[in-house]
């Protein structure tokens, strides 16, 4: 996986640096949905003199180039982000934590889409943002 993201950016004229290198190995070891403060605490354990502005000028350029995909929760710093996976899903997201579990399901039918047809669109990409409280926090909620 790191071999093919890598190709595809030296591709693209970008260099592989340490830091882009262990950004992805982190990301790749961890296969899971991470916001950047998590990658620069992953980062950080073995460069400890890296800064969050690299994190983010990395995650901008991953996520422009198809690597990777941010999932959206509430506001910019509860962001996390995933591997481009082949297979397509979508997220719900904890509206008090931040914590996103993924969900192989996809609420797009057939006939969604030739409604869409019917208005004159053609479907390209879609992003089905599901928010709710995760077991933890609903817990938390009800023993206020």
């Amino acid at each position: 996986m790191i071999y093919d993201v890598m190709k595809k950016l030296k591709e693209k004229g970008y260099r592989i640096t340490p830091q882009r290198r262990i950004i992805m190995e982190k990301i790749v070891q961890t296969a899971g949905l991470l916001t950047a403060d998590e990658i620069w605490n992953l980062v950080r354990q073995e460069y400890s003199d890296i800064g969050l502005d690299t994190i983010y000028r990395n995650i901008n350029m991953l996520t422009e180039n198809g690597v990777l995909i941010p999932i959206t929760g509430m506001g910019k710093e509860r962001t996390r982000y995933e591997l481009a996976h082949a297979n397509h899903h979508h997220h719900v997201v904890c509206v008090k934590c931040g914590n996103a579990v993924c969900i192989d399901y996809c609420p797009i039918d057939e006939e969604f889409i030739k409604l869409l047809r019917k208005s004159g669109y053609e479907l390209i990409r879609h992003n089905v943002e599901l928010l709710g409280l995760c077991a933890k926090c609903k817990l938390c909620e009800e023993n206020r």
